[in-house]
């Protein structure tokens, strides 16, 4: 929106949703009334105005393609085994999905870094579970 200029109200007109739909989309994700953003809104959005889905990355791993699909900026998201950003990603995509892609991302690595790559990764993805399942338990 500040990107744009626009108030949640025009968004909401622009992407075809009623502007309560909106806000519970960009409430907390600890917040009762939130509602998880659908994928198609997200592209919708990603095309639109040259979003990404996971905002504030410490790292540009979509500097050149601001609408790049999510799978592509999760392996690169692995492949870097930046936590922040791993964090990010799980957060966004959900942890589920980022563990889909740990072997493809492996596949690209060269072959000397996949055993230091396998291990990092791990410590960081069980960090990032263990901090999940925390927070839907308290």
């Amino acid at each position: 929106m500040r990107q744009s200029g626009q108030t949640r109200a025009q968004l909401a007109e622009n992407i075809g949703v009623a502007k309560r739909t909106l806000d519970k989309w960009l409430l907390p994700d600890i917040s009762s009334d939130y509602r998880g953003m659908p994928e198609t809104a997200w592209l919708l959005l990603a095309n639109q105005y040259s979003l990404r889905k996971s905002a504030d990355l410490t790292m540009p791993y979509d500097w050149s393609n601001p609408a790049m699909p999510g799978d592509t900026l999760i392996l690169a998201v692995l492949r870097r085994a930046n936590f922040a950003d791993l964090v990010r990603v799980c957060h966004d995509f959900g942890l589920p999905a980022v563990r889909a892609k740990i072997d493809t991302a492996l596949t690209l690595a060269p072959a000397a870094e996949r055993p230091v790559l396998t291990r990092i990764l791990a410590r960081m993805l069980r960090s990032i579970e263990i901090a999940l399942a925390g927070r839907t338990t308290s």
